[in-house]
């Protein structure tokens, strides 16, 4: 099976239905809670501007502080094809922001004694323990599979470092899904976590399936389904009721379609529920997640509910993998991601769950600041320096869309021109 038809039958089969509509005229439909001031006006402005021209179909974005809620907006469709505005308690696909969400679950059992992030990750899942090295491919064609010179870490598996690659960045793991040796991850079962390692740990940085393996290593330790641990230890106390990988019935109404980019403009579909994923498949809302990184600013605690200790927050924004750059990544399926450098061309590392700007980026982070994105486009960071969160999300395919990039760092601009 060609990796198109694996994307369109795996990727777009799990997360959409595949029933196309026209990208249709649309109106800005900015809208926020608090009365108007300078910088939301001009927050306002900035996401009006991409869907007035019909650059992106739809927005919808937040800003806090460690104490409260300081902006939200909207504007743009939720559903083109019924017309729908976007609202901002509209619930998103949130993709790989689900890794840091994973992230504090593992965290979570470091501060219980119940796991060593240092310890080989077999010690807790022995299935690891017969992993193997796709070291390239002979003249025929044909995998060189090799025994890796150990196994990684639940650390490795956090930071990136494991070995552990996506088909969609990486040249070897594509092939082998392309030619069927491996199965995609995007294929219904998972049966795409018994991927080869592609390079040995701690070799190098490159994005990929460790988080995935993460989150069965929550489910093994603390004897809970991974949506429940989430549902009993996360969400429950931070007050996060719009979140969760399948979204209830009576929800169901406020979920924003996602959309392709094509030839011919944006096409929408409904949205599937997609599997239970330590690495990606989580829906949310802007309030939800603001909530999210409003803890983490809070060195772990959020209106009385302490989910992390301080030490295992402060684990989080430091660089766990060394003098290894974060690199940027080259797509292998440009209908799925475009090339991306989260790092904006300015040198960056990782902590636990996201990336950080060592020097900070042009549109105003500064040094320090994490972050990290979602395959729909959505992308949030955390400045503690500042002592703000922010996320700007749209729900369009392919990763990395220009316009959402250039929306990002607009968005950014108009935040970081007013506080500095």
């Amino acid at each position: 099976m060609s990796i198109k038809h694996q994307l369109l039958t795996g990727l777009l089969g799990i997360l959409l239905f595949t029933l196309p509509t026209a990208f249709a005229q649309g109106t800005s439909n900015t809208s926020t809670a608090r009365p108007a001031d300078p910088l939301e006006s001009k927050l306002n402005a900035v996401l009006g501007s991409f869907t007035d021209s019909k650059a992106l179909p739809g927005v919808v974005a937040g800003l806090a502080n460690a104490k409260e809620t300081l902006y939200q907006g909207a504007s743009g469709w939720r559903n083109i094809a019924s017309a729908e505005p976007m609202q901002q308690d509209t619930i998103i696909a949130i993709a790989s922001m689900t890794k840091p969400v994973t992230t504090v679950a593992v965290l979570q059992l470091v501060d219980r004694g119940l796991l060593d992030l240092d310890l080989p990750a077999s010690h807790y899942l022995p299935q690891l323990a017969a992993l193997q090295l796709l070291a390239g491919f002979d003249a025929n064609g044909n995998p060189r599979l090799t025994k890796p010179p150990r196994i990684p870490t639940t650390r490795e598996l956090l930071s990136h470092t494991s070995g552990y690659a996506y088909e969609f960045w990486n040249e070897n793991i594509h092939r082998a899904v392309d030619n069927g040796l491996v199965t995609s991850l995007f294929v219904p079962g998972q049966a795409g976590l018994q991927a080869p390692l592609a390079f040995a740990p701690g070799a190098r940085w490159d994005y990929g399936i460790g988080i995935d393996w993460a989150g069965r290593l929550v489910e093994k330790l603390s004897g809970k389904p991974l949506d429940r641990y989430f549902h009993d230890h996360i969400f429950t106390p931070l007050q996060m009721h719009d979140t969760f990988y399948f979204v209830p019935e009576d929800k169901q109404a406020r979920l924003a379609s996602a959309y392709v980019e094509t030839d011919n403009g944006f096409e929408v579909s409904p949205p599937l529920v997609p599997e239970v994923s330590g690495g990606g498949g989580l829906y949310s809302t802007v309030a939800d997640y603001l909530r999210f990184m409003r803890a983490l600013l809070n060195q772990g605690r959020l209106e009385g509910a302490q989910i992390l200790t301080s030490a295992s927050v402060e684990a989080m924004f430091e660089n766990q993998i060394g003098d290894i750059p974060v690199t940027p990544l080259a797509t292998q399926v440009p209908a799925a991601s475009n090339d991306f450098d989260m790092g904006f061309g300015a040198p960056a590392h990782w902590g636990l769950g996201f990336l950080l700007h060592q020097t900070g980026t042009a549109s105003g982070r500064p040094a320090g600041t994490a972050s990290w994105a979602g395959l729909f486009n959505s992308y949030f960071w955390i400045d503690r320096k500042n002592g703000i969160c922010a996320i700007v999300a749209t729900q369009v395919l392919p990763f990395y869309d220009a316009d959402a990039v250039k929306l990002l760092k607009s968005y950014e601009a108009a935040i970081y021109g007013e506080i500095q």
